[in-house]
């Protein structure tokens, strides 16, 4: 009996110690699953699970290991999304003409994009990790800076900034950045609106231009409808004098209305441009006897030579004509004795021609309807271009008048009266009316000596190729 009890001891001792072995190797299996699951967490692998059947410590470390792992694995998915619309942001602002500066909490610059650095006319690098007081060295732009610290919303304002040899017009944008209660920096953004500024300067200097040239002529005509209704009929003498003063400013008043409607329909984007071979011949002799007689009885010699392999070119005889006749008009009004010459000749080089740095044309004059950089152009068309030029033996325009005269209603000559003194309009419709096919103006002057205009038409409007017959 007593062996047989001893025999049962032993196998309970057996199956317990087998229990207690496989109890343990369980454990130790979990914790080891679990171990190399935190060590791979720790080499941002986030994917793997493990086995949470283990009961005992080891099943709540296998749970707790899983749960870390799929929180790991999703602040790493929100990250990466993150990282990416950074990326999109950062390539945003490497592209964009906004332009961008941002600090940090110490004021230290910690983004700024290529379209700032033009601006501000350093390099990225000489700007990233310095204090805001050496960035933004403009005051206004500055006092901005400060006053988006007191305020609870972003800032704008206009802001004009003296850069590289030119004013930029900006509508700036200052923000602070919070994380909670914790400041973490500012951002401004500035947009450039020069253009916008520019073009509203100009449509303001357009209306009080044309309300003082509409006012001047009205007031004359009205001062002689008094002199008349004062003076009675019997007075022929004054009523002949303000009758013919009345019809001059009436003539005035038309041609501005006149060249009013042209500049408008050289202005305008929609309207339709024409590419017809044209023959130079026929449109010169066409302006040329509209002129005849006004030249005749100043007794200048108008002429027409055109070259040989000049006799054509593609365009829109609509404006052609209209730009030949606005530059006849104009050098007979300044022109007292001599010539008036229409001529067109093939001038082989570089198409356009090239601009200076600041996007200003070089000397001679030039009015290119084509955008300017801040880089100089260069150009692949090595083809010759058509030129149509007006000279005359005038008086020429003073060098400091030269960049003006394409303005609209700028006059050199502002002591003459009545309708030869012009509306001022006549150069800004060959300028646009040049630039709407596709071509660009040269003007060259000298005082008392005349002056030269000359129309450039781009390589594809030359007709050379299809000679037409003298």
């Amino acid at each position: 009996m007593p062996d047989v009890f001893y025999i049962l001891a032993l196998l309970s001792l057996a199956a317990l110690s087998a229990v207690l072995f496989h109890l343990y190797r369980s454990q130790h299996s979990g914790l080891v699953t679990a171990l190399h699951l935190i060590s791979n967490l720790r080499q941002g692998e986030h994917s793997r699970r493990i086995n949470t059947l283990a009961g005992g410590a080891a099943g709540e470390l296998a749970g707790a290991a899983n749960d870390l792992a799929t929180e790991l694995e999703q602040r790493a998915a929100r990250a990466q999304q993150d990282k990416d619309h950074l990326v999109s942001l950062l390539a945003l602002l490497d592209h964009t003409n906004e332009i961008a500066i941002a600090t940090d909490n110490m004021d230290c610059v910690r983004l700024v994009n290529p379209a700032a650095a033009r601006v501000l006319d350093r390099p990225v690098e000489q700007l990233l990790g310095r204090h805001v007081d050496h960035v933004l060295v403009h005051p206004e732009l500055m006092a901005l800076y400060r006053q988006a610290f007191s305020a609870s919303r972003p800032v704008a304002s206009q802001i004009a900034l003296a850069t590289a040899g030119r004013t930029l017009y900006c509508q700036a944008t200052a923000a602070t950045i919070y994380n909670g209660p914790h400041y973490r920096g500012t951002l401004v953004l500035m947009r450039d609106i020069t253009e916008v500024a520019r073009t509203l300067q100009i449509k303001t200097d357009f209306v009080a231009n044309a309300s003082h040239e509409l006012r001047t002529p009205l007031a004359s005509i009205r001062a002689a409808v008094e002199t008349i209704k004062e003076s009675g009929p019997e007075d022929e003498e004054t009523t002949r004098r303000c009758i013919e003063i009345i019809n001059n400013h009436a003539l005035r008043l038309q041609m501005m209305v006149q060249d009013l409607l042209d500049l408008s329909r050289t202005e305008d984007p929609r309207a339709v441009v024409r590419k017809d071979r044209l023959d130079l011949q026929s449109v010169c002799d066409m302006v040329s006897g509209m002129y005849s007689t006004q030249a005749g009885d100043k007794h200048i010699q108008l002429r027409i030579d055109l070259a040989p392999d000049a006799r054509a070119m593609r365009g829109d005889e609509r404006l052609l004509i209209l730009t030949l006749k606005n530059l006849v008009d104009n050098a007979l009004k300044f022109t007292t004795n001599g010539t008036v010459t229409i001529r067109s000749y093939v001038r082989s080089g570089q198409w356009p021609v090239a601009s200076n740095q600041n996007g200003t044309p070089a000397n001679p004059t030039t009015h290119d309807p084509q955008p300017t950089d801040h880089e100089p152009r260069t150009t692949a068309h090595d083809a010759p271009s058509v030129i149509v030029e007006v000279a005359d033996t005038g008086c020429g325009i003073p060098l400091e008048d030269q960049q003006r005269v394409f303005e609209r209603f700028y006059t050199v000559n502002r002591s003459r009266g009545g309708a030869d003194r012009g509306t001022g309009l006549g150069l800004a419709i060959v300028k646009h009316a040049v630039a709407a096919m596709g071509g660009t103006v040269e003007l060259h002057s000298e005082l008392n000596k005349g002056t030269q205009i000359r129309c450039i038409f781009p390589p594809q409007q030359t007709a050379v190729e299809e000679e037409i017959p003298a």
